[in-house]
């Protein structure tokens, strides 16, 4: 299979995926100007699509951990096989191997949280009084003088016998 130019290629049909039996769906490549290699953010993007398309659209995703485990060819499509780690009340966790003919190239884990009414960050100032950043008061605490430090002079070994040895500076 010869993939098509990343020019030549809609950036709609990049994300199509085609299922193949339960959890399991097939993404196209294309080939990239810099060699015979993917791009990683492609595999990544079909990789969240396929985890996305087992889990209710109420649900975005929230965390996402990818691992590049080796690179992957354009020469042939990306089978994309998901896991359903959980399904609970508020989050869904999914896991996501996307392979070819050579083996696993990525591996993400993606949870999707239902959307919720309260803040993600809680608002914090510091307290009145503490010193800036150039404040003098604050050169004693410094690292500059720790850096500074010169390392012990080098250690020397002296052989006592075959098999033991003396150390001295």
């Amino acid at each position: 299979m010869t993939a098509p130019r990343i020019a030549d290629v809609a950036f709609a049909e990049l994300l199509t995926l085609e299922p193949h039996g339960p959890d399991t769906y097939v993404g196209t490549t294309a080939r990239y100007p810099w060699g015979r290699r993917l791009y990683g953010g492609q595999v990544v993007a079909q990789a969240l699509r396929a985890a996305s398309a087992t889990v209710d659209p109420s649900r975005p995703a929230h965390p996402l951990h990818s691992y590049f485990i080796r690179p992957g060819t354009p020469d042939e499509p990306i089978r994309y096989e998901v896991e359903r780690l959980r399904d609970g009340r508020s989050f869904s966790t999914r896991q996501v191997v996307a392979r070819q003919s050579a083996g696993a190239i990525l591996n993400i884990s993606v949870s999707f949280q239902v959307v919720e009414d309260e803040a993600d960050v809680q608002v914090v100032s510091l307290p009145d009084g503490l010193p800036g950043p150039d404040d003098p008061a604050l050169l004693e605490h410094s690292w500059g003088s720790m850096l500074q430090r010169r390392g012990t002079p080098p250690v020397k070994f002296f052989p006592v016998s075959e098999t033991l040895f003396a150390c001295r500076p």
